[in-house]
């Protein structure tokens, strides 16, 4: 057993969270592990997605990753023994997405908060020490680094919190740090390992670079199929998405694909409402093969994809109001 595991604020969460699967070893095992790649969230703590099964969720069910992105996670909301818990959510030996391009050798710890605005307390300063202590002593990585000095990745606002001052002392380190404000966005982007249109776009901040905005500005690029070293617009794509202006509303008979009323899901037997459906899917082109009238495996599987990029935050699989309303807009966008 490693140092950093007998650790007494140390939550051992691995195989607790949700996941799909699991990631690749690293080739060489944890003797792969150059560097410890410090991180924070950007939830603010006050917030209540703040919490790893919110962050688990994100990364496994929209991100569409395996599991969650760190290794290991330390959480100012909750104390034990005067110290902030830190989960131990991702095996070490496992190359969790996290960093691109250098996930084989770097160790993803991520200090939940937004430390644009907030700030570390000696709790969590306190288990920053320990953990770093006991990975040195455990031989786990030679250098350490914050997320925006890996390679690529120098416009991330992260780490901000000057992870390097929390090793030394507990004082309560207030932000912003000077030297690590991001660069400027790239106008192009090289696609690295794991990254997807969600975990690339700037979601906040002055940039307000979306999803829909990396989409209108690569027509040519499909979201679900991203290649490492692929080249897409970023910073050009800005405000590319023009969203298009609100129209009074009409009945739903009126339009070329009227959308069904309710919830449906596997196991509906309206087959009609769920042709309709089906139909709306396929226009769009989030397929689901016939329209059949039959909410099975592939027409869950086109709602999910279609919920993965307009509704991130409800990723289930089922058709009800707030789908709808999202697919509605689509079809308008499209001109139907």
């Amino acid at each position: 057993m490693y140092a950093f595991q007998k650790l007494p604020q140390l939550v051992d969460k691995r195989g607790k969270l949700v996941h799909k699967g699991e990631y690749a070893k690293r080739k060489n095992g944890v003797a792969s592990i150059t560097t410890r790649v410090w991180h924070h969230s950007l939830t603010k703590l006050s917030a209540g997605g703040s919490r790893i099964e919110s962050f688990a969720d994100f990364h496994v069910r929209t991100n569409g990753w395996p599991e969650i992105a760190y290794a290991l996670i330390i959480d100012p909301k909750h104390v034990i023994n005067g110290k902030a818990a830190i989960y131990y959510c991702v095996d070490i030996a496992k190359r969790s997405y996290h960093v691109g391009n250098s996930n084989t050798v770097g160790l993803g710890i991520c200090v939940i908060g937004d430390y644009r605005t907030d700030k570390l307390d000696a709790a969590t300063i306190q288990s920053v020490i320990d953990l770093h202590k006991a990975l040195i002593a455990d031989g786990i990585g030679k250098y350490d680094k914050a997320h925006n000095e890996m390679p690529g990745y120098s416009w991330k606002a992260c780490c901000v919190y000057d992870y390097k001052k929390a090793f030394k002392d507990t004082a309560v380190i207030n932000i912003p740090v000077k030297g690590q404000e991001a660069a400027p966005v790239p106008g192009l982007y090289t696609v690295q390992e794991g990254d997807t249109f969600w975990s690339i776009a700037l979601k906040d901040g002055k940039e307000g670079i979306t999803v829909e905005d990396l989409i209108a500005a690569n027509p040519d690029v499909k979201p679900s199929e991203l290649k490492v070293g692929q080249t897409i617009k970023f910073g050009k794509a800005q405000n590319s998405y023009i969203p298009t202006p609100a129209t009074p509303k009409k009945d739903q008979s009126e339009y070329k694909y009227p959308l069904p009323s309710g919830v449906l899901k596997v196991g509906s037997t309206d087959k009609g409402a769920i042709k309709k459906l089906q139909e709306a899917l396929n226009v769009v082109y989030f397929k689901c093969d016939a329209a059949d009238g039959i909410y099975g495996a592939k027409t869950k599987n086109a709602v999910i994809r279609f919920q993965k990029v307009y509704l991130p935050y409800a990723v289930d699989g089922i058709y009800g109001p707030n789908t709808k309303s999202k697919l509605q807009a689509v079809l308008k966008s499209k001109g139907y």
